[in-house]
């Protein structure tokens, strides 16, 4: 029923999206700088594991300007005790991971395409001790795509985007996240040139706007 109510949501707004920016037809999925399209989870007693795809601009500016995309895989890691030492092995990437004192979490990055796919391995080795796990992806079928999220987006304020739309350009730059807590949402912000930026919260099933926020870059 879920998959249903979001391909009738996106077909309707697909149909009205030609009307937005001064009835000229705009792709606003080229001015993303920043998508998080896949969050890869593991957790235990013990360990908390979180995958993110990631495609971000770089170098990355919040000033309404979309740069040169490059894709990110971020992997942060959990302990229920903080150890010494804590290598990853994901696919053909290994590397040692730094820890974040704040966050009290072990992090890495590489550049690598989103893995699209229901799950992926990851091997971590504590203080010289190899684990295997298995990370599953949150998302599944009935789950909008970053795309997707962003026309609902459009759909819900569409005078945002039609004054940021100048003839077949557009003054800003977009922000679109997945997030997870328990189910599926997206953060879309929309930065404009001041690095004014307005911010929805949607559910990730059907793209409603559950929250707006605005803030200053």
């Amino acid at each position: 029923m879920k998959k249903f109510i979001a391909a009738a949501v996106c077909a309707a707004i697909a149909a009205i999206l030609p009307l937005t920016g001064c009835n000229t037809q705009i792709n606003y999925s080229k001015y993303i700088s920043e998508k998080r399209s896949e969050i890869y989870l593991y957790n235990d007693d013990d360990i908390d594991i979180t995958v993110h795809c990631v495609s971000r601009e770089q170098p990355y500016n919040a000033d309404g300007i979309c740069g040169n995309m490059c894709d990110i895989v971020e992997i942060f890691v959990k302990f229920s005790s903080v150890p010494e030492s804590v290598e990853i092995a994901v696919g053909d990437y290994w590397g040692e991971m730094n820890y974040e004192a704040v966050q009290t979490r072990f992090t890495a990055s590489y550049s690598a395409p989103p893995f699209k796919t229901d799950g992926i391995d990851v091997t971590i080795t504590v203080d010289g001790t190899q684990n295997n796990y298995r990370v599953l992806s949150v998302s599944d079928s009935g789950v909008l795509s970053c795309e997707q999220a962003l026309k609902c987006a459009v759909e819900h304020d569409r005078e945002l985007f039609k004054s940021l739309t100048r003839k077949k350009d557009f003054a800003g730059e977009i922000y679109v996240r997945l997030l997870y807590d328990d189910g599926c949402y997206y953060y879309v912000g929309v930065c404009d040139r001041d690095k004014n930026i307005t911010a929805y919260l949607l559910d990730g099933g059907i793209g409603k706007v559950i929250a707006t926020k605005k803030i200053k870059a």
